[in-house]
């Protein structure tokens, strides 16, 4: 009827009005921070594969580059060596 309060029940109990629950309110707030600290983490480990590729490209030129160093040193020892025959057989 009008007029009347909703939240009172035939006998006169107030009936408390249903209010959003503070842990469903709760629960949204923490799968809110749950994607976020998911979009974070998947960030992060982007920039981990990125650290990591460029990581193994510096290792590789390293080995190249020792590899080539070894080889010139190969190849001056051997001139050396080559050169102290011709100069023994000289003298």
């Amino acid at each position: 009827m009008a007029g009347q309060d909703d939240s009172r029940t035939s006998d006169d109990e107030t009936v408390p009005k249903k209010e959003t629950d503070p842990v469903d309110e709760n629960d949204g707030t923490i799968a809110e921070e749950y994607v976020t600290l998911d979009s974070k983490l998947d960030e992060l480990n982007i920039a981990l594969d990125f650290l990591e590729q460029k990581n193994d490209d510096i290792h590789k030129k390293l080995k190249e580059l020792l590899e080539s160093n070894r080889a010139i040193r190969e190849e001056l020892k051997n001139e050396g060596a080559g050169e102290g025959d011709t100069q023994s057989s000289s003298n």
